[in-house]
């Protein structure tokens, strides 16, 4: 006390140096010393006096006591160097208040910073904290454009000095949490490939542990937009185990302990949300921070209740999310988000009986929600425009809420098309077709079908669509007179603001020369009938599945005429349908399981049981669906077989419905020409591509594994016999003529070619599906993969003429069956005018003849692709089948063996396209 007692306090100097070390008990003296009224403190002793409050901060961690110093420090007019040290200090503080919840002010820190005379480097690198700890506390004055500009420059003017990790792990902190805010998946990839570069250089120490820190962080990010709960709740377990090995007392060591438990509550961790509840009622948190609390807490209590259908505890958690809209300042970014839940969850306790007035709060707070948002590039307004769709119809107002419905899907749009990657579209498209399909139930309900045609397409093949849009950016932009924004695309178009900035001008504005009507809404249905009859559709039909209590229906749009629904009662999805069985059979095949068969079947191999289960799902596809399509198109009046485009929804696209067989033994094939369709997006853009007419040349892949002789034999007899000028493409150890070996490089090279015509592509090669967004894929020579996304990716401009995928599983999905996924979906996407694809693992001796006859109709007797493998199939049923003249004898042997009867060897291929 006697040290401190003799300091001079008005020489700031003195006060300062000894404040440095002095003992709490010290600094409690100074700041007793410092608290007479009179005479009123001079400059340098309020200075001092602030750096007394700064040290007690240091130790009680109170809010309160970092107020009282930053009021002193602004009230200080000394401006000798220790005004340096104290504001050097008040901003450190105020970052450890972020890291605490507490309250943050970056214009205030921003200010101090700029005013203590800081070199450039130090000053930098505390405005890159600034930021980061403005974009943590979700400041209202968060800019964050400037904040990646000064990142950008920080990591630069730090490259090579002690701080350059430093610098890295700020931008790194801005990337995740842009990422989190805006649903920009590709941030989430980018950090992490950043922080693995850092873990794989040998950092250690405390740059080590933050690197693996920040791996699990955005790891469970990237799981959480995936929607893999499972893998978020490992996240976040090893995650809490790196957070063990920090020191307690650390403000980080508390932020991350509130964030694991948030992710615990959001993924279902029983009993997590109690300490989001306590945590809330800590008074020294900012308001921000008690509500973002307030709302984990409320709504882990809220999902939990809906599961259980526990109408008082939704009521708790409802009064949770109250609390959280009234605690939160006024200019806090996550109000919006706030309402849209209290609205969602309103609903639901109209519906548990709560009452007329839970319904009009959830319309009023959903209202407020949608002019918060404003438009569609809103992360939350695709949210609040579907939650106000459900409160429209419980309401009885129909036609609000199918609009609104209709609205929400072109917010899902703009999102897909805001990611910079295949597989971030793909994650951010894989909830839509769920939301789609509602509104097209509620289309059909109100006597709408064409508005379940454009509901129903919203919701299909985002991903793919988004790839087809981003091809011709730059020169739909500089169409449209922005020069600047092409070049800003061209240059960086993995940059959210610049993606966000280039789909409002896509959209503000009428596209002459873009093929759908705009970017975010499927096409018209006018586009959609001028497409069918350009390809010789008579109608496209989607196969809508029902559920409890709703029948399922074909929605179909003729070529000239109105669009209608068709009702198909029995085709109802449930638990243990055909197609489940079916799909379970099927897998059971693949891994060559024993056993899990249906009934007497269970005794058979896997191969049987499997073969047993595809005819009887050949005789349901018929009694549900085809029977009463086909009688309804022959009403019509037609002259001939009708030609139907198909789109089956969801788990239908399993079912090979042109295999049908009716109760005489007949093939719907038999009946009808029918072709397949990702969705009307990629249908109205397939029609818009240039005819390549059949002269002959080509590329043709034989065999590239050295394994299936069959196809080896296939592809040879395709070349010789219909395209005699095509490359040849097999394997290193081939002495048939080819021009290379068959590797992933020489394909794409192939496909990319510019100026020259690519009119036929023959791949006859091992197929295989898998999950994932590089689960689909070739493999040729060297067994190195061609993945559907290579193919995707490697698009350029130009169409192919037809791609024929003589392979195992080409249009098997490798993800959600509405994204449509695969093979052939990616070469169609790609420019392909028409491609045939397979559902399951085809046998290759029976392949070789379909695929032969297909083009022996396509090219000996010039029939139009579709036509040609309907042929092909017909061909492969009838007994009476004739050998061409232009089969060699290596297949035409195979012929008296084929028995048509088996499902297996032809109903597997599908025709997309042309």
């Amino acid at each position: 006390m006697t040290a401190t007692t003799s300091v001079r306090w008005h020489d700031p100097v003195a006060a300062v140096a000894h404040l440095r070390v002095a003992a709490p008990e010290d600094v409690t003296a100074a700041l007793e010393a410092l608290s007479r009224s009179e005479p009123p403190l001079g400059s340098a002793e309020l200075l001092a006096r602030a750096y007394a409050w700064l040290r007690r901060y240091e130790g009680d961690g109170d809010a309160a006591t970092l107020a009282r110093a930053q009021a002193d420090f602004a009230a200080a007019a000394y401006t000798g160097p220790e005004r340096t040290v104290v504001g050097l200090t008040l901003v450190l503080c105020a970052l450890r208040a972020a890291l605490r919840g507490q309250e943050f002010q970056a214009v205030r820190e921003r200010a101090t910073i700029d005013s203590i005379g800081l070199d450039e480097t130090a000053a930098a690198l505390l405005h890159g904290m600034v930021d980061t700890g403005a974009a943590l506390t979700d400041d209202a004055d968060f800019d964050t454009a400037a904040a990646f500009v000064r990142a950008d420059e920080l990591v630069a003017r730090a490259a090579g000095g002690p701080f350059a990790w430093v610098a890295v792990a700020l931008r790194m902190a801005l990337l995740t949490k842009r990422g989190q805010d805006r649903s920009f998946y590709a941030d989430a990839r980018q950090t992490r490939a950043q922080v693995r570069a850092m873990l794989d250089a040998g950092v250690t120490g405390e740059q080590r542990q933050f690197a693996e820190i920040i791996l699990e962080t955005v790891d469970a990010l990237g799981s959480g937009q995936r929607g893999e709960t499972g893998d978020v709740i490992d996240s976040l377990q090893r995650l809490n185990g790196l957070v063990d090995r920090l020191p307690a007392a650390a403000p980080s060591t508390s932020t991350l302990r509130r964030y694991i438990a948030a992710g615990a509550v959001l993924t279902g961790v029983p009993g997590a949300e109690q300490a989001q509840r306590q945590a809330a009622d800590d008074p020294g948190l900012s308001a921000g921070e008690r509500a973002l609390h307030l709302i984990v807490s409320g709504v882990g209590i809220c999902r939990e209740a809906v599961e259980r259908g526990d109408a008082d505890r939704l009521a708790r958690g409802v009064n949770q999310l109250r609390r959280a809209y009234d605690v939160a300042p006024p200019d806090y970014p996550h109000r919006p988000l706030i309402d849209v839940m209290l609205g969602r969850f309103l609903c639901v306790r109209y519906e548990l009986g709560a009452g007329r007035e839970a319904l009009d709060e959830a319309l009023r707070r959903l209202g407020r929600a949608r002019r918060a948002t404003g438009d569609v590039a809103h992360p939350v307004w695709a949210f609040a425009e579907m939650a106000s769709a459900h409160a429209y119809r419980l309401a009885g107002r129909r036609a609000e809420g199918r609009e609104a419905g209709k609205r929400a899907l072109r917010g899902y749009a703009w999102s897909v098309l805001l990611q910079a990657g295949t597989a971030d579209a793909a994650a951010a498209a894989r909830d839509v077709v769920d939301d789609a399909t509602e509104v097209a139930r509620w289309c059909l309900a109100d006597g709408d079908a064409g508005g379940a045609v454009g509901a129903l397409d919203a919701g299909r093949c985002l991903m793919l669509y988004a790839a087809t849009v981003t091809m011709g950016i730059p020169a739909r932009l500089h169409a449209l007179g922005h020069d600047e924004l092409a070049r800003r695309w061209q240059t960086g178009s993995d940059d959210p603001d610049v993606r966000r900035d280039v789909l409002a001008a896509l959209t503000g504005a009428r596209l002459s020369d873009v093929p759908v009507p705009d970017v975010l809404d499927p096409p018209s249905l006018d586009q959609i009938r001028t497409a069918l009859r350009a390809m010789r559709h008579d109608a496209l039909v989607y196969l809508v599945p029902g559920r409890l209590g709703v029948p399922g229906a074909a929605v179909v749009l003729p070529n000239g005429s109105e669009p209608f629904a068709l009702s198909l009662p029995s085709l109802v999805q449930s638990d243990d349908d055909p197609v489940r069985r079916y799909s379970r059979l099927l897998a059971a095949r693949d891994a060559g399981e024993v056993g899990g068969g249906d009934g007497d079947a269970e005794t058979a191999d896997p191969v049987t049981r499997w073969r047993d289960s595809l005819d009887r799902l050949a005789g349901w596809a018929w009694r549900v669906a085809i029977g009463p399509l086909l009688a309804e198109t022959g009403r019509w009046g037609l002259s001939r077989a009708p030609r139907l485009l198909l789109v089956p929804m969801g788990r239908l696209a399993a079912v090979p419905w042109h295999a049908a067989r009716d109760h005489d033994g007949w093939y719907a094939v038999q009946q009808a020409e029918f072709s397949y369709a990702p969705s009307a997006r990629l249908l109205c853009e397939n029609a818009d591509r240039t005819p390549i007419p059949q002269d002959g040349s080509g590329l043709v892949v034989g065999d590239p594994t050295h394994d299936l002789p069959d196809a080896r034999t296939e592809a040879l007899a395709v070349r010789a016999a219909f395209y005699p000028d095509a490359e040849l493409l097999v394997d290193d150890a081939d002495d048939s003529g080819a021009s290379s070996a068959a590797t992933p490089e020489a394909v794409l090279a192939w496909l990319r070619r510019a100026g020259r015509a690519r009119p036929m592509l023959h791949l006859a090669c091992h197929g295989a599906v898998g999950q994932g967004i590089d689960g689909s894929y070739l493999l040729l020579a060297g067994r190195a993969r061609l993945t559907a996304r290579d193919i995707l990716e490697g698009r350029k401009d130009g169409a192919i003429g037809v791609v024929a995928l003589a392979a195992c599983t080409t249009s098997v999905p490798s993800g959600a069956f509405d994204e449509a996924f695969s093979l052939s979906t990616a070469f169609l996407a790609a420019g392909a005018r028409t491609v045939f694809g397979s559902l399951w693992q085809v046998p290759s001796d029976a392949t070789s003849l379909l695929m032969f006859m297909a083009h022996h109709y396509l090219r000996a007797e010039g029939r139009r692709p579709a036509d040609a493998l309907n042929r092909a199939q017909r061909w492969m049923v009838d007994r009476e089948r004739a050998v061409p003249a232009d089969m060699p004898a290596a297949l035409a042997r195979r012929v008296a063996d084929l028995d048509g009867d088996d499902l297996s060897t032809w109903a597997g291929f599908l025709h997309l396209g042309w």
